[in-house]
């Protein structure tokens, strides 16, 4: 081999190595800037992040909507029609938040675009990542929908960056055709070392299927900008039936507490995980789980005697 050949494969190596690193340091920081909601402060407020109207294909009203969401509870609601955003002046007030937004769907992603200002508009022959960008700049941020109802790959996920977290379910999706639930995806995501929280939602069109799934957010206060800084920092669970009261990791131990549940699941990347199942027809409420060595992140799945479920978002271990 020639010397500069030998210069040249050296100069290779290095620069493969030099990526790697790069890439491994900015999953690391993305990593680093999510929260855990249960050490913070803060109210909890229940939230639907994937809603619509008859302003796209949804079968009533926005503003009659935002009253049936009220009257299930819900402090917060985000409403993202297809490609459209809505006037939403004087739907809020001081215990009920509407956040404007729509979804978008280039090159056959679906994108929940939320905190976007009224008349913002995308053009539908934009690329997916300049969606994504547009969407950021606004102030907004944007999560990755149903990735299974899609058939979306690892691949597909991973070929995009910037969103701020993916649906782990959707209810729509699963009572229609039994594509709702993304865990798959959101493993594999955070196996790559792309750490990042995920949702749960409803995507209501019908009326009838309001409260199948939602996300239960912790902010200091019932605004656009600290629920949108508590979604961005992962500062909150997704549910479709279970309330999670607890969940920490201490000196190696990841430990949860819950309402009843049939089993609790803690999950970490690549075979590393453990399920706790309820016994002598006792419920579950509480369970903990010792790390192993080389752990880098934990996840925990709530699984309650009606198959409901709820999921924190990751720790990274240290």
């Amino acid at each position: 081999m020639k010397q500069n050949d030998f210069a040249m494969k050296n100069k290779d190596s290095s620069f493969c190595i030099f990526a790697f690193m790069v890439i491994l340091f900015t999953a690391m920081a993305s990593a680093a800037e999510l929260v855990n909601p249960f050490l913070q402060e803060g109210q909890w407020y229940k939230t639907a992040l994937h809603v619509h109207s008859t302003t796209s294909d949804g079968d009533v009203t926005v503003p009659e909507r935002m009253k049936q969401y009220r009257q299930k509870g819900y402090d917060v609601v985000a409403i993202t029609d297809h490609w459209k955003t809505n006037p939403i002046a004087g739907l809020s007030d001081d215990t009920f938040l509407v956040i404007n937004g729509m979804e978008a769907h280039p090159q056959g992603n679906h994108f929940v675009c939320l905190n976007l200002p009224e008349g913002f508009e995308i053009q539908k022959n934009l690329d997916a990542q300049h969606v994504i960008d547009m969407v950021n700049a606004a102030g907004g941020g944007v999560i990755y929908a149903h990735p299974y109802w899609l058939g979306h790959t690892i691949d597909n996920l991973l070929s995009v960056e910037g969103y701020i977290g993916i649906e782990v379910y959707n209810g729509v999706c699963e009572v229609s055709i039994a594509k709702g639930y993304g865990s798959v995806h959101w493993d594999q995501l955070l196996g790559k070392g792309m750490i990042l929280p995920a949702v749960a939602t409803d995507d209501v069109h019908k009326s009838e299927n309001i409260n199948l799934g939602w996300t239960m957010i912790k902010a200091k206060e019932l605004t656009a900008k600290a629920i949108m800084e508590a979604l961005k920092s992962g500062c909150y669970y997704a549910s479709c039936g279970p309330t999670i009261e607890e969940y920490r990791v201490e000196e190696g131990i990841v430990k949860v507490k819950c309402s009843p549940a049939a089993k609790i699941c803690f999950g970490g990347q690549g075979s590393y995980g453990l399920v706790v199942n309820a016994k002598d027809g006792k419920p579950l409420t509480v369970a903990q789980w010792k790390l192993p060595d080389n752990c880098t992140f934990v996840r925990a799945e709530v699984i309650d005697a009606e198959g409901r479920h709820a999921w924190t978002n990751p720790i990274v271990l240290k």
